[in-house]
């Protein structure tokens, strides 16, 4: 946060965090700023809103008259849950295949017809047998992320099912993401993990599992844990993300473009639709 701070300030921007946005005042069908929670005013002629489609058109334009957009928020869909798991180890990890320490993201899995596998089961509201997962070694690209001579792990599981209607290996009951059932899919998840890493319990310090419902409660835009912004089916993805007539962040209301993984072109690391913002904005 801090390095990103520096980035905006040298430009002459200002961060503010903790400053919740109530709501994009509008006037004669264009953008006049922000009204924070706390009822501060903040005058503005452009506001880029990053979030779901949700929030913007259910919550942030409260009140703008957007029958198209509200329509369409009705038809739009979100994606499977995200289940997140962060580990903090007592040494770096030593894998059982040789050369995983320089890798900084690995995916562990049985091949192609286990991922399929696995999306299906999550699709259809079930917990994975055998879930693809993905695990990243953040110490490893960056020491100072921990004490010397320790390591830390962040894994992402991207098939967690949003409404838990069973479970495909038969061992677990739970039906809701409380913490017996978060727990019990975690260790699913560590028994996975611990056969790719020599000594995994001797040298694991702590864990702390996320479930779909926890990520959702942390951050409003991971509607049902999904960490993509929405379903990346064809028919809400490219030019129709997040719906078909709001294409690149253009919406109704002049001066808000809405940008991040809900709008195109989708999710990713790229920074695409800030880009395309950037430009509009004359940058």
């Amino acid at each position: 946060v801090a390095a990103f701070r520096a980035l905006i300030e040298e430009k002459g921007g200002t961060l503010r965090t903790g400053a919740d946005v109530e709501r994009i005042t509008t006037a004669n069908g264009r953008v006049t700023g922000v009204r924070l929670a706390g009822g501060e005013t903040i005058a503005c002629a452009s506001v880029l809103a990053s979030v779901a489609p949700g929030q913007l058109y259910g919550r942030l334009l409260d009140g703008v008259d957007l029958p198209q957009d509200r329509d369409a928020l009705r038809h739009y869909r979100h994606g499977r849950g995200n289940f997140q798991l962060h580990y903090a180890l007592d040494r770096a990890p030593e894998w059982q295949t040789p050369g995983l320490d320089e890798v900084a993201l690995i995916h562990l899995s049985d091949g192609i017809d286990a991922v399929s596998k696995s999306a299906n089961e999550a699709e259809r509201g079930m917990f994975p047998e055998t879930p693809t997962i993905c695990v990243g070694q953040p110490s490893r690209l960056d020491p100072t992320r921990c004490p010397d001579g320790k390591a830390v792990l962040w894994l992402q599981i991207p098939d967690a099912p949003r409404a838990i209607k069973g479970d495909a290996a038969g061992s677990i009951a739970g039906r809701c993401w409380d913490e017996p059932t978060r727990e019990a899919f975690a260790d699913r998840i560590e028994a996975i993990l611990a056969r790719h890493i020599k000594d995994f319990d001797q040298i694991k310090l702590a864990r702390r599992a996320y479930s779909p419902a926890d990520l959702e409660a942390l951050n409003v835009n991971l509607v049902g844990g999904d960490p993509y912004g929405g379903h990346c089916g064809i028919d809400q993805f490219f030019i129709w993300r997040p719906f078909a007539h709001s294409t690149n962040g253009i919406g109704p209301v002049k001066g808000l473009i809405h940008i991040g993984a809900s709008t195109h072109p989708g999710p990713g690391l790229g920074g695409g639709s800030g880009f395309n913002a950037a430009k509009r904005l004359g940058a």
